[in-house]
Parts: structure tokens; sequence; C-alpha cells
């Protein structure tokens, strides 16, 4: 049987639900070593005209097409746009592809249909795990032993020290500082709002901080109208109140930001890298994300759109939209990368855990911030992921994605992950 009419019978097998876990391995492995996209071409067809037609009950199917349809545009070469020089975003909202379709970027896009592919056909080996036998460890999870997903939640520390816990469930107007009413209009989200500035209260500066667990998630909207969006285990130091010729804030962890535009007040965020010194971001208005968790080796910052100045221990980075500058915790040196991967920066924000450009220790780290749990290894694990998981599903699914690769294997014991080759 020629290798075309063996992935046929495979995408038919695995649209049928009748695919044995081998058949699958297989049918992903065929994707993989495609070196000319045909295979890619018809798979990608398949998924995105006869998917939909084919959709049985049982999930929502509606919205693994989706993310599917997200990985397919957000790693496929546009020829036609890189040709006319198009910046633009296409109508997914995701960000044009890189230019030169060089051979990683070839490879990273096969990696991503096969990923895809797992979503889109595999999830019934995940959410119906009694209908199918499998040697990985956790295909047997059950609910009672899985651990669920992080979600919107926080602790509000006013300035007198006061703390108040926040979670989906709260809304209406929590207190005032100030003067300056705190709001919380929706789950998962903080809203300060100044009001009219009395004279002898101008020069008071109170401050707020909001910090998320592991597990946890929050959005705050500062005084200015500056947009933070605070990943798990992170917290933002900030005024109630913009005075002076500045806007500061501290951040510890990581936060997305959409500054409000004001020239005639600078935005600045102070992030403490360790006892020996911290960086700065410097910005007008702008979109970028920062990480700094203590755990990792790299402070990074990425930038979307606008312009930034990251500055450590008096070396200065100025970065433009796609770039990101790299602070190594062991050495102390700033360095300026002239291609970030902007998607893998703001991948946790958009609801999605980033494989891709990661070795496990990595994603395990992301893993067990957002799911809350300890990661133990009994041995060295050289393993390597590609693609993007959805971080709205228990644990279980995560890792049962990750076990596919046949390089890894994973157990669940209370809110602790046991990591084996």
């Amino acid at each position: 049987m020629s290798t075309q009419n063996r992935l046929t019978y495979l995408l038919g097998q695995a649209m049928q639900r009748s695919a044995t876990d081998t058949e699958l391995q297989e049918l992903i492995t065929l994707i993989r070593e495609d070196d000319n996209g045909i295979i890619t071409r018809q798979v990608e067809a398949m998924l995105l005209k006869e998917l939909p037609d084919n959709a049985a009950a049982g999930y929502d199917m509606s919205y693994w097409d989706d993310i599917a349809s997200r990985i397919l545009t957000a790693d496929k070469p546009e020829k036609e746009t890189a040709a006319q020089g198009d910046s633009s975003t296409g109508e997914t909202g995701l960000p044009p592809a890189v230019i030169h379709l060089n051979p990683w970027r070839r490879l990273r896009w096969i990696s991503a249909i096969a990923a895809a592919l797992v979503l889109a056909f595999g999830l019934y080996w995940f959410l119906q795990p009694a209908a199918r036998k499998s040697t990985t460890t956790i295909a047997q999870t059950t609910a009672s032993n899985d651990v669920t997903p992080g979600g919107n939640k926080a602790m509000l520390v006013l300035a007198d020290g006061t703390e108040i816990p926040l979670d989906s469930a709260t809304n209406g107007a929590l207190t005032q500082q100030g003067n300056t009413s705190i709001i919380q209009p929706a789950g998962g989200q903080l809203l300060y709002t100044p009001q009219t500035a009395s004279p002898e209260n101008v020069d008071i500066v109170q401050y707020n901080t909001l910090r998320t667990p592991r597990g946890g998630q929050f959005q705050v909207t500062l005084p200015d109208g500056t947009n933070v969006w605070l990943n798990a285990a992170s917290s933002l130091k900030y005024p109630v109140a913009f005075n002076g010729s500045s806007r500061q804030v501290e951040l510890t962890g990581e936060a997305y930001f959409e500054v409000a535009h004001n020239k005639a007040m600078p935005f600045k965020v102070m992030v403490r890298t360790g006892q020996r010194d911290s960086l700065e971001v410097a910005v007008l208005g702008t979109q970028f994300n920062i990480m700094a968790y203590a755990d990792e080796t790299m402070v990074k910052t990425t930038l979307l759109e606008g312009a930034v100045k990251v500055s450590n221990s008096g070396v200065s980075k100025q970065l433009a939209p796609g770039q990101g500058a790299y602070l190594d915790r062991q050495n102390h040196t700033l360095a300026l990368q002239q291609h970030a991967d902007t998607e893998e920066a703001v991948a946790w924000k958009n609801g999605f855990i980033q494989l891709e450009g990661n070795d496990i220790t990595s994603i395990m780290r992301m893993i067990a911030r957002w799911y809350d749990v300890d990661v133990v290894y009994t041995a060295s694990v050289p393993a390597h992921f590609r693609g993007i998981i959805p971080r709205n599903v228990p644990v279980s699914r995560v890792l049962n994605m990750m076990e596919m690769t046949g390089e890894v294997h994973f157990e669940i014991k209370g809110k602790q992950i046991i990591v084996s080759p």
C-alpha cells in the first residue's frame, strides 16, 4: 500500500473513531516525517473541510476545531503575504507568518498540523479513557484523582494591609483608596477609577498589591487606563493614583501589559531579578510581556507593539515589535533577541500551554504554576515537544498529549506529578 493510500486509510479510521492506539501513533509519525508537504496538505484539507461534518456527539467539536484552525493559521507560511510585504493581521487576529520559509519554520508548521490532528481526532481517547485500552499511565486517570486547571483568583492587598480575596464570583464595588474607587466589574477583572482629587490628598501616595497564587490569574485596569494581565504565582504593586512625572509599578512573576499612552508621564515596570540588581522596562504606549519567575534562569521581555527600553546594571536595549530582551540571572548579562517568538510569550494569556521551544523542565514548571502541583522526576527526561495545548482542561489531558510522543510518562498522586522516561 502506498504512503498516500495508507494515510487516507489512517485518517478514515481516526475520523470514524475506530483507529487503534498503534494506528493513531502511525498517523502522527507520517505527518511529522513529511518532507515534501504532500501529506501535510492532505491532512490540512481533511481537517478544514471534512472534520466538521464528521463531528460526533460527546464533546464540543466546534471548540476543538477552532483550536485546530488556529494552530494551522498561526504557523502556515503565507507566501502571498510575504511577497506583498503585508504586515497586517488576518481575519483570525493572529500575527502574520514569518516572511522566509526556512527549513526550521516548515518543520514547525508540520508539527503544528500534527498537534491540530491530535486535538481534533484524538480527544475521544482522553475524554473516554474507559472505552479504550492504553499503555500510558495518565489514560487511566479518573476524575477523582485528576487536577483541575487554574482560574480567576487573586488577593488584593490594600495600602493599610487589608487583604481582599478575589475570584470569578466577586463583582461590584469593593472599596475606596484615597480618591480612587476599586470595582470588580466582572469575574477575573479589577478596575481602578480615579475621582476628583482633593487638594490635601494630591501628594499622598498609596500602594496596592495584586497577588495571584499558583493556579490563579487576574486582570487589572490601573488608574491611568493601563490593562495588566497577571499570570499564576505573580504580583503587581502599583499606586492607586499616578502622580508626578512617571508611572511606576513593580512586578514579580509574569504579566502582559497594554499601556495607556501618556507621553508626558512615561510608564515603567521594575522587576527585581535577585539581591544584586533589578530590571527596568520603560515605555510610552505599547503592548509587551514580561516573564520574571524566580525559578527561571532568564527574565524575558517580549515586545508586541510600540517601543520599550530594557535596562539592567547600566546596560540598555531598545526593542522594536517582534524583538525580545533576555536577562541571564546567573551571569547578569542582558541580550537582545532580534526575532522573538511573540506567540510563545503570550500563549498563557490566550489560554494555551506553549510546548514549542521549551524543554520538559520548562513545560513542567508552567504546569506546576497553573495547576498548583509539585513535580518529581525519577530520572532525566530528554524529551522534545511541539505545538500548543489548551490550559482550561484537567491536567491529565495535558499530560496525555505529551505521553503520545512515547518519550515521557507521568503519574498523578494527589497534587504531585511524577515524571519518568
